[in-house]
Order: structure tokens, then sequence, then C-alpha cells
């Protein structure tokens, strides 16, 4: 049944969007965790970052790390290239990066580990077991009868591998009620002394076929050594979106996960008593989707009631953040109706938008996938059609809207296609005025014949920002599967600093500025922005990952810049700090490197516009419904087919 919004529906919402709601702050989902004080909060973009920042806390672990995953790869190296070893015993390049392990709060036993390359995820687990923490990994555990599926690698031998170590490890198999055989549990966390959290996007996987190796640099070069794939070739370009917290948040982190853990141990036969809610209040929550819980927080919150924990803005380093979840009804006792904080969440920061919205997502569906790349006419989801009428509303009302999507996604194109033509209907005005925009990534290279080659970067985060006040990154796409049907975790952050830093190395990572940068918070060379809040203070090992200037060598200083490529940074770095402006800038480098597409030049930064078949056919473009144009244009001009399983991820 699809919801239908009444006349008084649209004059309340009209009313709950204007100064009183502003005043009121509400920006906070309800029912689950309150909103906290982090002492640090600091963005890790790509798998790079990510990874190194997990690697060197986990081997500084003291008591305990807690880990969730859709996925994971036991033999996955989590450090790589230089961070693993710069150079010869002895040298400078190598004394430095002991001494940067050391600043970082290793001691002598996990640096000799670091130094013989046993940085494997069983590696750095089973070292922190041997030391005496306590080590748990909760795995998702889908129903694959006979192996045929592969939706991730096998999760029982991943298990085995982990025990070997001396790691505690459950397979969460919670998904597996006939009410609910499609879900999947998709948070990817991790907690360590209950003190600093990861919460984001990233896999400590690997494909079961070997592509898709979720280790990737800011650069996202055409093929890399680094990145490994089975399949005898670089896998393909991955970016993707972590964040690290430190403080009270990582509490709720760590709850989330032993909840799921505590379900997980329990008998098949116990696993579902007492899980289904009054009938009444699930037939309430299918006919209305998260539309219910989101009015009743925003009224709340306009009538001064905010949730536990929010207030007024806070001086100095610390950020007001929430863990927001959704855990789909009748899975866990825990929560029988199931959570859905994360679409609440981004339907209540949307309504305040009065500038600009920047999305990047792996999927932008409307309607519910049903495993076919063809839409499913007049169905939609209860829960993402109010968060599609919030995007619509706010680019009616002038606000800029920029949504970054891959351009091969490995399911669902046609879904992806279906919603960005819902949005250009319900926003004519928006698009037509260039304030509606939709990007794709993609990387070229030159091969030894001349000839031009391009591959799309897959994006995988999933990440929200909203007039440079409100951030979120996590598990959860843009679809009825993250806002309601799979195991999701997002942070959710309000501070102005962190916002804007957010969107800042995100977007100079898109245009090319960072082509050699390493980590996740742009170099000042690159673009001055404010530093994490406190974060390599309160948390020593995220300064491998953040101290962007010791790790890259190989970048020039802006005074060694030429003068004209100066002027072209100056102009750049100053087009992208006003974000309205930027997402014209952003663009207009897009539309430039189309062109270049077309002619057959290299492209310049990594940014495309999404197209769908009716933009290519405006283009001359031949656009897929599930392959996109990038990878078919290769294969027609080159005769290079490049493969991609069609499952969900």
């Amino acid at each position: 049944m699809r919801q239908r919004v009444t006349t008084n529906q649209r004059d309340q919402r009209e009313r709950m969007s204007g100064p009183a709601l502003e005043a009121a702050g509400a920006w906070w989902a309800r029912g689950d965790a309150p909103v906290r004080v982090a002492e640090a909060v600091a963005p890790l973009v790509d798998g790079r970052a990510a990874m190194l920042a997990m690697c060197a806390t986990f081997l500084t672990a003291r008591e305990s790390i807690w880990l969730a995953g859709w996925d994971m790869q036991a033999n996955l190296l989590m450090v790589r290239g230089a961070d693993l070893r710069a150079g010869r015993d002895g040298t400078p390049a190598q004394l430095a990066l002991i001494q940067r392990l050391r600043a970082a709060g290793l001691d002598e036993e996990a640096i000799r580990l670091w130094r013989a390359g046993g940085l494997r995820v069983k590696d750095v687990l089973g070292f922190a077991a041997r030391r005496g923490v306590d080590v748990h990994v909760l795995l998702w555990g889908p129903f694959n009868p006979l192996g045929l599926f592969h939706m991730t690698n096998n999760a029982a031998a991943q298990r085995r591998m982990l025990e070997a170590r001396g790691v505690h490890c459950r397979l969460d198999k919670n998904s597996r009620s006939p009410l609910h055989m499609a879900q999947a549990l998709h948070q990817k966390c991790a907690v360590v002394d209950s003190a600093v959290a990861f919460v984001g996007g990233v896999d400590l996987t690997i494909e079961y076929d070997g592509d898709f190796d979720r280790w990737d640099v800011p650069a996202h070069a055409f093929t890399s050594s680094l990145r490994v794939s089975a399949l005898g070739r670089s896998a393909h370009p991955w970016h993707d979106a972590h964040i690290a917290l430190v403080g009270e948040p990582a509490r709720d982190v760590e709850r989330n996960i032993q909840q799921r853990w505590d379900e997980s141990g329990r008998e098949p036969r116990d696993r579902y008593r007492q899980v289904t809610p009054p009938l009444r209040r699930l037939v309430k929550i299918f006919l209305t989707g998260g539309a219910g819980s989101t009015t009743r927080a925003i009224r709340s919150e306009e009538a001064g009631k905010l949730p536990r924990g929010a207030g007024p803005e806070l001086p100095g380093g610390a950020a007001r953040v929430q863990i927001i979840r959704t855990i789909p009804a009748l899975t866990y006792r825990f929560a029988p109706a199931g959570i859905h904080g994360i679409v609440q969440a981004y339907t209540v920061a949307l309504r305040q938008a009065r500038r600009f919205i920047y999305l990047e997502s792996q999927y932008l569906w409307l309607e519910g996938f049903n495993g076919i790349d063809t839409l499913r006419l007049g169905w939609q989801s209860h829960y993402m059609e109010p968060l599609f009428a919030e995007i619509a509303a706010a680019a009616a009302r002038g606000v800029t809207v920029a949504i970054l999507l891959p351009d091969h996604p490995n399911a669902g194109r046609a879904y992806t296609d279906g919603g960005v033509d819902w949005l250009r209907r319900r926003a004519p005005g928006a698009a037509a005025e260039g304030r509606l925009r939709f990007f794709t990534l993609a990387t070229s290279r030159r091969e030894p014949d001349g000839s031009i080659h391009y591959r799309p970067i897959y994006v995988h985060a999933k990440v929200g920002i909203v007039d440079d006040r409100w951030a979120t990154a996590g598990s959860a796409n843009l679809n009825s599967r993250g806002m309601s049907h799979d195991a999701e975790l997002n942070v959710a952050v309000l501070d102005d600093d962190f916002a804007r830093g957010l969107r800042q190395s995100l977007w100079v990572e898109h245009v090319g500025l960072r082509d050699h940068a390493h980590a996740g918070w742009p170099a000042p060379a690159a673009l001055p922005v404010p530093a994490p809040l406190n974060a390599a203070q309160a948390c020593a090992p995220l300064r491998l990952a953040l101290a962007v200037e010791a790790l890259d060598a190989t970048r020039p200083a802006a005074a060694d810049t030429p003068g004209a490529a100066r002027a072209e940074l100056e102009a750049t770095t100053q087009a992208l700090r006003d974000p309205a402006a930027g997402i014209q800038y952003l663009a207009r480098r897009a539309d430039e490197n189309l062109e270049r597409l077309k002619r057959g030049e290299p492209l310049q930064g990594q940014l495309l516009p999404y197209l769908t078949s009716a933009d290519g056919e405006r283009h001359g473009l031949t656009v897929s419904r599930e392959l996109g144009y990038l990878d078919p244009l290769r294969a027609a001009r080159y005769g290079v087919i490049a493969p991609h399983p069609g499952k969900y991820t």
C-alpha cells in the first residue's frame, strides 16, 4: 500500500520546516541511543585510512575488541605499501615509520609484528587475543543452501580461521526466519576497550571471487599492485568512508554489538520466542513505515522536548554525536518491532536544509528491490518515500542538492535511475536551474598504444551532509534495505567543523587535488580545513591515519607548485569552500570530463555526471540499464569486458 500525504499533512510539514523547527534543533532520532558528547570524531575516507587506524588501535588494545561485519576475509592484509614497510631496515624512511608507530602507542612486540608484515586480519586479532585481550567477532551467517549464492565469503570458514587464533567468533543467523530471509545484517563496526569506535562502510574483506578489495587510497588508480585480486588483475577502485569516535558514543556501538552477540548465542528454538510485536503495532509499522516515528520526533523537538543528551552548541573541541540504527522487525528480541533511527535522522535533518544537501550512496532506490533489475511500478517503500519527498521539497525551496552514485552498481541500477527520474520530476525547477545534480566517479589510464581507457570507481560510501552543520556516515544506503530491512549502523554528528571538514575532504579527493594523498583528512597544502576534533590527542593510533603530511612525501608543497598550477589550485580551493558554489564547480568539472571522455582524452580528477539511459541518448552514449556507461564504452571501443558480480552487497 502506498502512503498518501493529505493536505493537512502538507500544511503541517510547511509549518514544521520554519524557523521554529530550526530553533528547536530537530536533528536527532528518538527511541534508541541518546545524544552524546564525543571526545574526538574524525573521518577516515577510503579503505587505507580506515584499516590503518583500525589495525593500529587493535594492536594497542588492552582489554577488549568487539567487531561486527557484513563480511570478512580473515586473510585480508590491513596495512600495505609504504605504511607496512617504508624501506630497508636502517634507512631514514623505515626509521621514521618505526618512530611514528611508537608515537601511535605501539609497543616493541607490536612493532615486531608490523615489521614482519603480519598484519592480516587474523594476525592482528590473534595477536591481541594472545596478549589477553577479549576479542569478539560477529559475522553475518546468510542462508546459502549448498553454497551456491556467494553473497559473502564463507562465514563458517572465516570463523574457523579466527577461532584458531584465539578469537571468539559467532555467526549471526537471525535473518533466516521465513518472514525475512532476504535481509542482510549489514553493519560494519568495531570498538576497542569500550573507548574507541569505528563505524562506516568499510568491510574488512575482499569479495569471494577476488574482486572488490576494500583497501584503496583516495587517488583510486586505474590499477594498483596493492589492490589484491585472485583474478590475476587489479581489483576495482573502491571509494568508501568510515568514522572514528572516541568517548561515550563508543559504548553505544559496543552495546549494539553485544545485543546482537547475545541474540546470536541463543538456541534456534529460543531465538524467535517473544519476537513478534502485537499485531496492531505490526500493521501500523507496515502501513506507515518511517513516517510516523519521524513525525513524532519533529513534533517533540519543535516543542522543545529534545532527546536525552541533546542541547545547545558546545564550545571547543567537542561534538554532539548520536549512534543511529536500523534494526529490522521480527529479527531480534531486544527490538521485536524494529528500530528505524537512521531514516528518522535523515528525514529530520533534510527538513532542516536551507543551503545544500550532499549525499553519497551505493544505491538510490525509492522502490523495494526484488532481485531483478526492473522496477516494480507502483510499489514504493514506506520508509524511502518520506525521505525522497524531503529531498525534493528541499530542492524545490531553493536548496542545492548533489548526490554521488556508482556508475555500475553490483545490482539495481534501473532502480537508481528510477530514483533519479522521480526526484527530477518532483523538483523540475531545481533540475532546470542546475541545483539538483547527480555524479559518479571514474579513473582513466593511457595504454601503450596511446588509447585512453576508463574504469568506474565503485562508490560504496554512505554519507550525508546538510548545510555544513550535520553529517552522517555508516553502513546504510539510501534504499529500503538500509532504512528498514537490514541491520545497519550510522553515526550522526552535529558540528560545523566536522561537517565542513568531511565535505571538503571528499570534494578535494573527487576533483583530483589529492592524487598522491593516502589518508582521510586533507593536508593543509591541499585545502585548509579545521583539524579533527582533538582526535590525535584523544587516540594516539589515529595519528597514523590523520597525519597526512608525514606520510605523503610524494606531493610537492604548495610553494613548489608552478605559478599557473598554483593559481588554479587556489581558485579551486576557494570555490570548494562555499558549498553551493562548490557543487556548481563540481558540476562543471564533471561536464568537462564527460566531453574529454567523448573525445578519448584523460580525465582530470574523478568526477563525471551520473547518466540515466535518457541522459545517454542526449550525449550520444549507450547507457546500459545494468552496467552504466563506462564499462560498455570500454567494451565497445577496446573490446575489454569488465565483469561485475550481480548480487546485493
